[in-house]
């Protein structure tokens, strides 16, 4: 399609286009050194040697830490010297838990979130705004619909929606994806009908008269919608990726870990390994794809390999903030349940599968070697999952398979207890406590929100954990994930929440690099700065063990390393450049 994401192409061309052209070619990034020798500030090794002076990288490998004279002793007279200038030096940081393609592509979609509005009058205004100039093709697509964080924000009716874009296609997407509103015309081109029979896993919200609102709930429902429009234009994906890569690095990431590719795209999977084995690629990265992009005869590829397929993800439940999170007690019978989110008294949230179906399924993967990932947010969830694993453990005995439990709001201890007896593995979304911590009593009560994603007790129950940021349904933020998880005090408010909970600095630390590396199966050579393991290191402005709580959340990276090379992390690159060209003839 000609037209779409016009207007983020040009935005991208006058940024892009007159610098790459130009500074690319004369500012390229560093050579990559055959031995490097960081000293001159605080090296956080993550690892039994604690904080130390200095790291010696040679090949890409680590080599030796510890006191800045022994090290130095090590290094060859070629060395390259990099003085961190009282910087911090750490292990570069470990996202387990993101969806690189979707973040991309709707970094071009109109922003309606309650990051940038405080009211549905703002929310409205900016669609009338941007839909009255849209020239962003064919479909009209907004994100980040917040009727949690932004107070008012009632659901629009689909007269509102047809009368916001009366001419074109106009699908509005929640901020964690787990509902989406559509026009008339959206419906129609989808081949959404009156007399359509809700997909597996979705829900096409129908009023008391069987009509259809325009309301779609759920991951089924959502990717049938979002499966209409027009494919970006040739090279859009790449570039639009490639830019998104870039912003990881520069938050301080190495390693990214892709759950569950979406997005308008033809081939997720291929986009997303054709981007990340790239020379030039700015992270790594593994895809956990979801059931329909694995072949039946396709087996997990190696994990030590960028880009490789390692697993399969599934979603058990929906959101919190949609009434999807499938919980043991009934949502709390508060205005924000009854008049936002329009739940009936006693709504406890639906599984997004049959118990038969789903024991199929993860009994299939699981036989086949899959590393297996489930979006559980409620306690019905967790243990729907940890009986259809106990099953499939019976029939087919496998050591050390390291499946994954994902987000966790509610997990209870016994539910964690029992997911480490049976070799689980948890990763919590800590961004829920930052950002919805001042709703959480309205949604669940007092009680549940003082148990809200406990990650602390899932630490003592043996687990290795890790937080994820669970990207674009919160912005990239590593140090806000940080600071919540060794403060757990929400965006507006200044009491913990759930105290018990906190995590110390280092454990937070390890929470963003140790923890993930073996959940990923990585941690044989990322996470730790420890001889022998591969030299992914991250820069930042200040150390996070010692830094005052009130600013760690402007902890900055400065810049990363991978396998000892440095990543050139800029806008404007020389692939950028390349890519963006492929854009432009594709146009003509």
């Amino acid at each position: 399609m000609k037209k779409y994401i016009k207007r983020s192409l040009l935005a991208l061309a006058a940024i892009i286009t007159v610098t790459a052209v130009f500074i690319a070619i004369w500012i390229r990034p560093p050579a990559a050194a055959e031995e490097l020798l960081f000293y001159g500030g605080p090296v956080i090794t993550m690892a039994d040697a604690g904080v130390v002076e200095a790291v010696l990288v040679r090949d890409g490998k680590i080599v030796a830490v510890g006191d800045e004279a022994e090290v130095r002793a090590l290094a060859s007279p070629s060395v390259t010297k990099i003085n961190l200038d009282g910087k911090t030096l750490m292990p570069g940081l470990i996202e387990p838990h993101s969806h690189m393609i979707a973040s991309a592509l709707l970094g071009a979609a109109i922003d309606v979130s309650g990051f940038a509005h405080d009211s549905r009058a703002e929310v409205m205004a900016t669609l009338r705004r941007e839909l009255d100039d849209w020239q962003g093709g064919e479909w009209a697509i907004a994100f980040g619909w917040d009727p949690v964080m932004v107070d008012d924000l009632e659901p629009p009716t689909l007269a509102e929606l047809d009368a916001l874009s009366p001419e074109r296609p106009l699908v509005i997407l929640t901020q964690m994806m787990h509902d989406a509103y559509a026009n008339s015309k959206a419906l129609k081109a989808a081949g959404i009908l009156e007399d359509s029979p809700n997909p597996p896993g979705g829900e096409y919200v129908r009023d008391a008269d069987g009509k259809l609102t325009g309301t779609l709930r759920e991951v089924g429902a959502i990717g049938v919608i979002l499966g209409a429009p027009p494919a970006p234009p040739k090279g859009a994906a790449d570039l639009l990726l490639n830019l998104q890569m870039g912003a990881y690095a520069r938050a301080g990431y190495t390693t990214v870990a892709e759950l569950g590719p979406v997005g308008r795209v033809h081939d997720p999977v291929a986009l997303l390994k054709r981007r990340l084995e790239a020379e030039s690629a700015p992270i790594r990265g593994l895809i956990y794809a979801l059931p329909p992009q694995i072949a039946a005869s396709q087996t997990p590829e190696d994990k030590d390999k960028t880009g490789a397929v390692v697993g399969v993800k599934f979603w058990m439940d929906g959101s919190p903030y949609a009434g999807g999170a499938a919980f043991e007690e009934p949502y709390e019978d508060s205005a924000l349940v009854r008049n936002r989110l329009h739940l009936k008294a006693g709504h406890r949230g639906a599984l997004n599968y049959s118990g038969d179906d789903f024991e199929a399924a993860f009994a299939a993967y699981h036989k086949r070697g899959y590393q297996i990932a489930v979006h559980v947010q409620g306690e019905r969830a967790v243990a729907r999952v940890l009986d259809a694993a106990e099953k499939a453990f019976e029939a087919s005995p496998r050591a050390d398979h390291r499946h994954r439990l994902e987000h966790n709001a509610l997990i209870t201890k016994a539910q964690l207890e029992r997911a480490q007896a049976l070799g689980f593995t948890t990763s919590f979304f800590i961004d829920h406590i930052y950002f919805y911590g001042h709703r959480l009593p309205e949604l669940v009560g007092e009680a549940r929100t003082q148990r809200y994603m406990p990650i602390r007790t899932a630490l003592e129950a043996g687990h290795h954990v890790s937080f994820h940021g669970d990207h674009p349904a919160t912005p990239i933020g590593p140090f806000r994930s940080f600071a919540t998880a060794a403060l757990r005090i929400p965006r507006r408010g200044d009491v913990a929440l759930g105290a018990h909970e906190r995590l110390s600095r280092l454990e937070a630390l390890q929470a963003m690099t140790t923890g993930p590396a073996w959940q990923l199966g990585l941690e044989h050579e990322r996470g730790s700065l420890e001889v022998g393991k591969s030299a992914d290191l991250v820069m930042l402005s200040h150390n996070p063990l010692e830094t005052d709580d009130a600013d760690l959340r402007d902890i900055r990276a400065q810049k990363t390393w991978i396998e000892g090379r440095e990543v050139d992390a800029r806008v404007a690159t020389r692939s950028n450049a390349g890519l963006l060209w492929d854009v432009i003839i594709g146009f003509f």
